[in-house]
């Protein structure tokens, strides 16, 4: 298989409604239960972007990362903040912000391991905090999705900024 050949109709359909599922257990602020679609060894990046001088070169640096995060890291120093007895002490999520992901151009493709997909996706995230007018960011993601016992699970997640200058409320977000 090619990189340019997509996975069967019923594999690209599995895959979308798995990131369809995701984001609405993020956009429902169901952290715990996100956590259990993600493999114990999932890995979130997002590179730095930057404006290139030249139309060949990518729109991020290849070796800076505003984001390196693992499960335990997303689980203990973001969710944590959310759990009720540090609601209290987290302002930022005091009234809480509203996200909504917009995920489209789904596109699955069979990976070297049979039990592993390579699935590219654009996002849209909008984000918003109490009467606030909505900010956006867009990116691409290069997510790893692996078939398990329980169904498919995220394992790695590659998100690629579109913007250089991110205002956004939460910069701690997952896009």
């Amino acid at each position: 298989m090619t990189e340019t050949t997509l996975a069967s109709p019923e594999v690209q359909a599995e895959a979308a409604l798995f990131l369809a599922l995701e984001a609405e257990l993020i956009d429902d602020r169901r952290y715990a239960e996100w956590l259990d679609v993600v493999t114990d060894d999932f890995v979130y990046t997002v590179p730095v972007p930057v404006t290139p001088d030249s139309p060949f070169a990518p729109h991020h640096d290849p070796e800076a990362l505003l984001l390196d995060e693992s499960k335990e890291s997303i689980r203990h120093l973001w969710f944590r903040r959310l759990e009720a007895d540090m609601h209290e002490f987290a302002w930022g999520e005091n009234p809480p912000p509203q996200f909504r992901h917009f995920v489209t151009n789904v596109r699955a493709r069979e990976s070297g391991d049979p039990d592993e997909l390579l699935v590219r996706s654009n996002v849209l995230l909008m984000g918003r905090r109490q009467s606030d007018q909505p900010r956006y960011v867009t990116a691409e993601r290069f997510d790893t999705l692996r078939r398990t016992p329980a169904g498919l699970l995220l394992a790695r997640r590659h998100a690629v900024l579109d913007q250089t200058v991110i205002d956004f409320p939460q910069p701690r977000v997952l896009l």
